[in-house]
């Protein structure tokens, strides 16, 4: 794989650790996009779409007093924060977010920011439906 770097057009070829990044990548999305169709249709429940979200490698796990988020196929600019003892919020760095109260039993959503589907009871997809940024919270 070469690619171009910005000085001069002068081409490389990408580094085994670039490789590797890009393979992660690609099975994150792979894995997401699986999740999201499955999750649009139906054939999975919601403690299903968690345990098949909590297995793909690529995914960014983060659990906090109730709350269980995975983020499969996380985009560079993805941000999860506690803006306050009882809140997750999990953003794409590009105006789309979900606002997590993790204190209540079960943790759930509270509110979503700019375009973010509901795939199912506990799958979110932030952005475009593209496999990148599907959130799926324990249920």
């Amino acid at each position: 794989m070469e690619r171009t770097t910005g000085q001069g057009g002068r081409r490389h070829k990408a580094s085994g650790r670039e490789r590797a990044g890009a393979e992660r990548r690609a099975q994150g999305q792979g894995t997401a996009t699986l999740l999201a169709r499955k999750a649009k249709e139906g054939a999975l429940d919601a403690a299903e779409a968690f345990v098949e979200a909590s297995s793909d490698p690529t995914a960014v796990k983060v659990n906090f007093l109730n709350a269980g988020v995975n983020v499969v196929s996380p985009s560079d600019g993805v941000e999860i924060t506690r803006p306050n003892a009882s809140t997750l919020v999990v953003a794409d760095g590009e105006g789309n977010g979900l606002v997590i109260n993790a204190a209540a039993e079960p943790a759930f959503v509270a509110e979503t920011i700019g375009n973010v589907k509901q795939l199912s009871g506990n799958t979110y997809d932030l952005g475009p439906e593209d496999g990148i940024n599907l959130i799926v919270i324990k249920a």
